[in-house]
């Protein structure tokens, strides 16, 4: 096969990929992962049920890609804000441009989806394990923050934000944009 076809099926695949996981987190917001069909996602998508068994072969694997996907986009999107900020041998002042990051990448993520990533957290309850790669991803931001000049302060604005996901995700009928946009500058200012 020629070389030019080849990734011409390897975008397309890459495509189809990304159409089924945005269809499966868009369901499993509306309808709940116990209820998510794997028919209802390729529908969604526009891609055949052998299309989706093709990237997917079962709902189980699906969820899962749907959280890694999840949690790969937030390590991206700090690797974009902050090249090298989850590398553990630069310094504190690296470390403090990571964690303003931090802080951006999830001001940004709050603000732009309803219920943040609800789809991604309903997969969640499908199965204990599908959590890990979302404990490692904290992990590494907890070490992060860390690792910054004051540590302890630190500690405190990243529990702070924290504070910040849950309620968004607990009590989205509370959440106030206005309200959430002044603690975020707080966290920020206290991290100058």
């Amino acid at each position: 096969m020629p070389e030019v076809e080849q990734k011409s099926r390897k975008k397309t695949a890459q495509a189809t990929r990304r159409r089924l996981l945005d269809a499966a987190d868009q369901l499993s917001r509306t309808v709940g992962p116990a209820r998510l069909s794997l028919e209802a996602v390729a529908t969604e998508a526009g891609v055949s049920k052998g299309g989706l068994l093709y990237h997917f072969p079962s709902k189980h694997h699906l969820l899962r890609a749907l959280v890694d996907d999840h949690v790969q986009g937030m390590r991206d999107e700090m690797q974009r804000l902050a090249p090298g900020c989850f590398d553990a041998d630069r310094g504190p002042e690296q470390a403090l441009v990571g964690a303003r990051a931090y802080l951006q990448m999830m001001q940004d993520l709050l603000r732009r989806t309803e219920g943040y990533a609800s789809g991604v957290f309903a997969a969640l309850a499908e199965d204990p394990h599908f959590i890990t790669p979302l404990l490692e991803f904290r992990a590494d931001v907890r070490a992060l923050f860390q690792r910054c000049p004051a540590p302890d302060l630190a500690a405190v604005v990243h529990l702070a934000c924290e504070g910040l996901v849950h309620r968004r995700l607990t009590a989205p009928e509370d959440w106030d944009e206005t309200e959430a946009e002044a603690r975020f500058a707080t966290l920020r200012g206290m991290l100058a």
